[in-house]
């Protein structure tokens, strides 16, 4: 009798990967979850917000000054404009990081193909930068609309254009991925060339 077959070490990776996108996958939805569910309260929409730096701005009990920038602020009666773009605000994060998996995984299977160079290698991560590039701007014109509304509704005054780290390095990653797919590229035409001289 023979001995049993064992995968190859590229089939192996290619199912460990796999799972790793599953379950960040499930982790994404989870994450949506958790949004939806910490957004829409019993008590109403709950968002974390800035805030003018005059509204709760206090010492602590140390007599330490504190400078409020962020607050959790609970509207009551929320229009359907702002349940709208919340929802897609979080609809699209979510979207958009499943499609990032998915897009990894179909490059991953170019990869462990031997087919770096590929055309679709070259397609899947120019998506990616497309993907999280649209995905980025998309969800930070949302959340500064919600910001916008949250706190006219609450009758606090407007604050200037706040940027967070995370959006920057979104950005940088676009900007990565940009640069490793014009090397793809310039890798493929390459390969071309060498084929064409063999």
């Amino acid at each position: 009798m023979g001995e049993p077959s064992t995968p190859a070490p590229a089939g192996a990776s290619l199912v460990w990967t796999s799972i790793l996108a599953a379950a960040t996958v499930a982790g994404i939805i989870v994450v949506a979850v958790i949004r939806f569910t910490g957004a829409f309260t019993n008590a109403g929409l709950s968002l974390e917000v800035p805030i003018p730096e005059s509204f709760g701005a206090q010492h602590a009990p140390s007599g330490a000054s504190l400078q409020v920038t962020q607050a959790i602020v609970t509207v009551t009666g929320a229009d359907a404009g702002l349940v709208t773009l919340v929802c897609g605000t979080i609809l699209l994060a979510a979207i958009a990081g499943v499609a990032v998996v998915v897009c990894y995984l179909l490059l991953t299977v170019e990869v462990s193909r031997s087919r770096t160079f590929s055309r679709r290698s070259i397609r899947m991560l120019s998506a990616l930068s497309a993907i999280i590039l649209i995905a980025t701007t998309g969800c930070y014109l949302l959340d500064s609309a919600i910001a916008r509304a949250v706190r006219t509704a609450a009758g606090l005054g407007e604050v200037g254009a706040i940027t967070s780290l995370s959006y920057w390095m979104a950005f940088a990653i676009v900007g990565a991925l940009g640069l490793i797919a014009y090397a793809f590229r310039k890798g493929a035409a390459l390969q071309r060339e060498t084929e064409g001289l063999v």
